[in-house]
């Protein structure tokens, strides 16, 4: 199986970026092959404040694999802090996954409590 591009399944909620003050963008996906069917996914992007150059307080951002059957097959997040941040970031969040039929990925941003 060879490297796929799924960045056409990111789906972002933009209502949580507006409640945060971020934005997301230069959003991409793909699945790059393990064994079998264990897979990464691998999305990157940047993180941008909307107003300004800094975090107002500190953001995760979450990633949430679907499978076809609408179950979510893997997980993980990645810590924007406040503190030290400056006008945008990039990042990247590997998920491992066993999953056959991808079919949805939400990245979206919650506050770190």
């Amino acid at each position: 199986m060879a490297v796929t591009d799924v960045t056409m399944l990111v789906e972002r909620l933009e209502a949580f970026e507006e409640r945060l003050g971020v934005r997301l963008e230069s959003l991409g996906a793909q699945l790059n092959p393990l064994l079998d069917d264990l897979v990464h996914l691998e999305i990157r992007g940047e993180m941008h404040p909307q107003a300004g150059t800094e975090l107002q307080q500190d953001v995760k951002l979450v990633v949430a694999a679907y499978d076809a059957n609408g179950r979510i097959v893997g997980t993980d997040s990645h810590l924007f802090e406040a503190g030290g941040f400056f006008g945008f970031e990039t990042f990247e969040i590997i998920v491992q996954i066993y999953v056959n039929k991808l079919t949805r990925v939400r990245v979206y941003p919650k506050r770190n409590d």
